[in-house]
This record gives structure tokens, C-alpha cells and sequence, in this order.
């Protein structure tokens, strides 16, 4: 009766071990269960903040094959690349792309330029990012965006400052910019000869005050002004001026306000013609 007894409890002893056993393994169930919820919200944060960004991805190892591709360029490529060269795959190229940063990548430094490919003629840029691997390895990750309308623009607008810069230089009319306060910003070769200066240089370096300088009587520079202020805009507004050696000149403006959002006066700019034939008989 006391070994049945002894029995009894030993065998209690252990259910209450394996309970307790029982219990911990349910706790470290539990644990992982939650880390691996945790690697999967983590791994979808990560998926959707790659697949939301406004370009294209793509990773590729040092043998230059393609690891990972975002959705964006597997639909500019057509189909996932994974595996094949990069060049081939991003650039239609049978060999390493001539401006290739491959080797600077893996010697762990981040290049950033711009590149136009050869497989449809845009522009894009890049930011290629040496990836780190647990093993020792390391992975190029290229972050991509289509540049081609900047660049576009840029072009337009360099042609554009092209063409003004010439009509500018070449213009028989005198061109100015001038600050309200009564500074040249800017004159054009033909604005420097009318007022006996040998180059634009040298009547913007020459002509600190306008009123005080150029203007016979300073009060007509003080009701361009106000006209330019009130209306916007001057036409045929007529003056007596110096020139350089003192000798007078009677010059007609035509000019305008540039304002900014504010409707603040940023500058004044227009054309002057010197009309002193038209006064000689005054």
C-alpha cells in the first residue's frame, strides 16, 4: 500500500513536470509565433515602401546577375530577370555596360549620376548602394528615376536663354534691367554705347545711381518710376541724360515691372532708343 502510495505520487510529480514542460513550450510557441507575425509585418512594410517608390529597383550580385526587381521595372523590362546579366536585362547590351560603377560599388562606396540608356533613349537617374551581406557577400542595389522631361527642360530652356542671350547681345535698341532702387542689373552691348561706355561691364561698374547720374533732371527718374509702380508698364516715357563725357542725349523708354507672387517689384527692364535728332531744333 505505501510503494502503491509512493508510486502515486512519483507519477503526479512528473504530470505536474511535463504540465509545467507543457506550459513552457505553449510560451516559447507563442514567442516565435510572434516573431514570425512581427518578420512579416516588418516584411511587408518593407515590400510596400519598395513597391511605392516613384522608379525603378533592382538588386544584382557581383557576377552582375539579377537578384531582385521591384514591380515597376519588371513591367518597363517586360518580365523578372532574375538570374540573367543586368546589362541585358535593363540596357538590350551583349557585354558590361561601358559606364558601368560596379567595381566602386562593391569596394563599398554610394555613386549617384545620370545615365541614358541605349534600350529606349531616356534619361535616368541613379543611385547605386553597396548591400552588405551576413556572409561576406555584397549586392549593388540601384535606385532608378526616369529623368528625361528635366532633362528636356533643361534643354529647352538652355536654348531658349540661347536665343534671348542673342537677341540681348545683338539688339541695335539699348536692353536694361535696373533695381527699383535705381542700380543697373544688367545692359546690353547697344545700352553701353548710347551712354559712351565701351562695354557693358564698364557702365555697370560705372553707374551706381541712376537718378543722380544719368538723368538731367533726377525728378523724370522718380516718375518712371512711380508710372511703372502705378501701371505696370511705360511706353515712349522721354528723357534728357548724361553720357559718359557729360555731353546730353534725349532717349525714349519703353519698360516694364517684373513683381513677384506678392505683387512685390522685383526689377524694371525695357528698351531705350536714342531720339536726340528729334530734339536737335529744342
Amino acid at each position: 500500500m505505501a510503494e502503491d502510495l509512493k508510486t502515486r505520487e512519483a507519477l503526479l510529480e512528473e504530470l505536474a513536470g511535463m504540465d509545467q514542460k507543457i506550459i513552457d513550450l505553449a510560451k516559447t510557441v507563442t514567442k516565435h509565433q510572434r516573431l514570425a507575425e512581427a518578420w512579416r509585418d516588418l516584411w511587408a512594410q518593407f515590400a510596400a515602401t519598395i513597391e511605392a517608390f516613384d522608379g525603378f529597383i533592382y538588386i544584382c550580385s557581383q557576377d552582375y546577375e539579377v537578384e531582385f526587381m521591384n514591380q515597376r521595372f519588371i513591367e518597363r523590362t517586360g518580365y523578372y530577370p532574375l538570374g540573367q546579366k543586368c546589362y541585358r536585362a535593363l540596357h538590350d547590351l551583349e557585354e558590361i555596360c561601358p559606364w558601368c560603377v560596379n567595381e566602386r560599388v562593391f569596394q563599398g562606396e554610394t555613386v549617384r549620376w545620370e545615365v541614358r540608356s541605349p534600350k529606349d533613349n531616356r534619361w535616368y537617374y541613379v543611385v547605386n548602394t553597396p548591400i552588405k551581406h551576413p556572409d561576406g557577400t555584397v549586392s549593388k542595389m540601384a535606385m532608378i528615376q526616369d529623368i528625361t522631361e528635366r532633362r528636356e527642360m533643361e534643354k529647352a530652356l538652355k536654348l531658349a536663354e540661347e536665343k534671348y542671350r542673342g537677341i540681348f547681345e545683338n539688339a541695335v535698341e539699348g536692353i536694361f534691367q535696373s533695381s527699383p532702387e535705381g542700380r543697373f542689373l544688367s545692359v546690353n552691348p547697344a545700352m553701353a554705347q548710347i551712354f559712351g561706355y565701351g562695354s557693358p561691364g564698364e557702365m555697370l561698374a560705372g553707374v551706381a545711381d541712376i537718378s543722380r547720374q544719368l538723368y538731367v533732371d533726377p525728378r523724370r527718374r522718380d516718375d518712371f518710376s512711380q508710372t511703372l509702380r502705378d501701371a505696370g508698364f511705360i511706353k515712349g516715357f522721354e528723357a534728357q541724360m548724361y553720357r559718359r563725357d557729360g555731353s546730353r542725349i534725349w532717349i525714349a523708354i519703353n519698360a516694364r515691372a517684373v513683381r513677384d507672387e506678392a505683387g512685390e517689384v522685383l526689377y524694371y527692364e525695357g528698351f531705350v532708343q536714342d531720339i536726340t535728332d528729334r530734339h536737335q531744333g529744342d
